[in-house]
């Protein structure tokens, strides 16, 4: 019974000293972890967690640390690309305001300065048209910070999309009209009744006749269906020779095409769209096809009137 209790004190013993042995580890390791954590943490490096100890406890803890560190350096490239962006679309927004403004001043003193009534008139036609872009362009940034806000509602109505589709291109006509432009139409007339709010629709497609106008060659297409499950708006338009559309790129804010950046833009046109869109369940996507880019706008009967 003696020799029994020695050796059940001896295991105790050897057990106490595996234990303490492995606690002096785990608090060792624990203790270069945390050590190497502050180093990531002041530090702007790629370095990550390593361990001395194969324990399966430590190894998923530098594991956990290891997957945080990336998806903090994934957010901090992130951020710094979108830092960047925002500085060039504000040089950019500066420059495109700034262009209107200059236009006005030098166009007011020659009118100011005009006797003849005809060039007088030019003068004043020039001075409405530099007007109203400066005035698009400031109400599409407006827009654009209002969007940004989650808590942004828009107030929805049962509304006829296809009366809003043909009060939107009737007040293209003229500007079709002025610069040439016969754009092929293919428009369904039929009612078809969408929960959506009416001024964002038509500032939708505004911003989607008024993008073909910038970025095409003049070519536009405009095809409008009334379908069982929705409706469904597109609006095709031929490219600039030697243009490269970045689809992927195109519903970006600021992003501006080349053709775009010799026109007075804010590069916010179809960002807004979409967004718009988005807040009234609808969507929106662009592609190219046939050598052409298409915007495509769809409403879904079922998801805004309940049937």
């Amino acid at each position: 019974m003696l020799y029994e209790m020695e050796w059940l004190c001896v295991l105790a013993v050897f057990a106490l000293v595996i234990v303490s042995v492995k606690y002096v580890l785990y608090r060792r390791q624990i203790k270069d972890i945390c050590r190497q954590m502050e180093f990531l943490l002041k530090e702007n490096t790629n370095k990550r967690i390593q361990t001395d100890l194969r324990s399966k406890e430590i190894l998923k803890l530098a594991d956990k640390v290891n997957a945080m560190a990336d998806r903090h350096e994934k957010e901090r490239i992130s951020i710094r690309k979108k830092e960047r962006q925002l500085k060039e679309a504000l040089t950019n927004i500066s420059h495109d305001i700034r262009t209107p403004l200059t236009s006005l001043k030098g166009f007011f003193e020659l009118y100011t300065q005009e006797r003849d009534e005809g060039k007088k008139e030019y003068y004043r036609r020039v001075i409405w048209e530099r007007t109203e872009e400066l005035t698009l362009m400031l109400e599409e940034l407006f827009t654009y910070t209002k969007l940004q806000n989650e808590t942004y509602e828009l107030l929805l109505e049962q509304q006829d999309f296809t009366k809003l589709v043909l009060d939107s291109l009737f007040s293209f006509y003229e500007q079709w009209k002025e610069e040439g432009v016969s754009p092929k139409l293919r428009v369904e007339e039929s009612p078809a009744m969408i929960l959506c709010n009416d001024i964002a629709v038509k500032r939708i497609l505004a911003n989607v006749l008024r993008n073909a106008m910038v970025h095409g060659d003049g070519t536009i297409e405009i095809v409008y269906r009334v379908l069982p499950q929705g409706i469904l708006f597109q609006c095709y338009n031929g490219c600039m020779e030697g243009e490269e559309v970045e689809v992927e790129r195109v519903f970006e804010r600021f992003y501006k095409g080349d053709s775009a950046r010799r026109e007075t833009s804010s590069g916010l046109g179809l960002s807004i769209a979409r967004e718009l869109a988005r807040r009234m369940d609808g969507r929106m996507e662009a592609k190219m096809e046939k050598g052409r880019f298409l915007v495509e706008i769809g409403f879904d009967f079922e998801k805004r009137t309940g049937v």
